[in-house]
């Protein structure tokens, strides 16, 4: 409740850890993480919840590992990023986009190197991706990236961390936050 107390109506009872969570514009909760079962039902590591009960819908796109990271695009198209290679009926490597209705992944594909650990999409709708990769979206980015969200490839952008991005949010001005264990980025 917006008051700290525990809301006692809500109680998706996950069986693992939620890593990330979404709100769509509908209200309805997308959960991702490590679980199997969340909402009443068996959904792997991704689940759309609804916001007053916790119960699971019937949305499922079944990743295949952990799903660590989740964003939400202004037309509603969901943008996740994780452990797994295979998500919403298809491969895909460590990210991809979800269809809202279906679960399906489209064909939006990055298809990065390494696990990603972080997701957000800026004003412009570009995305901004973080975690272990040395590669994604077609070019040489290491453990930071700004992708295009018709083509999902890298653009110029470089900042080059030296190890791990954990985190990322974008300032009203438009600056980027970073966080996670590098000890040099951006030069």
């Amino acid at each position: 409740n917006a008051d700290g107390t525990l809301d006692t109506g809500f109680n998706p009872n996950a069986n693992f850890d939620v890593f990330s969570i979404a709100v769509q514009s509908d209200g309805k909760i997308l959960a991702v993480g490590g679980f199997n079962n969340i909402g009443g039902a068996g959904r792997n590591r991704i689940a759309r919840l609804d916001a007053t009960t916790g119960i699971a819908d019937s949305w499922n796109p079944n990743a295949d590992n952990s799903v660590l990271s989740v964003a939400m695009q202004s037309d509603g198209k969901i943008i996740v990023g994780g452990n797994f290679t295979n998500i919403g009926g298809q491969p895909r490597n460590y990210i991809a986009r979800l269809d809202a209705s279906t679960g399906l992944a489209d064909s939006w594909n990055p298809n990065a190197s390494f696990p990603l650990y972080a997701i957000t999409i800026q004003a412009d709708g570009k995305v901004l991706a973080g975690g272990d990769f040395s590669n994604i979206g077609g070019q040489p980015r290491n453990r930071i990236a700004r992708l295009d969200t018709t083509t999902g490839l890298a653009d110029l952008w470089n900042p080059n961390a030296d190890t791990t991005v954990n985190a990322i949010a974008v300032q009203s001005d438009g600056k980027i936050l970073v966080g996670g264990a590098f000890t040099n980025i951006g030069g």
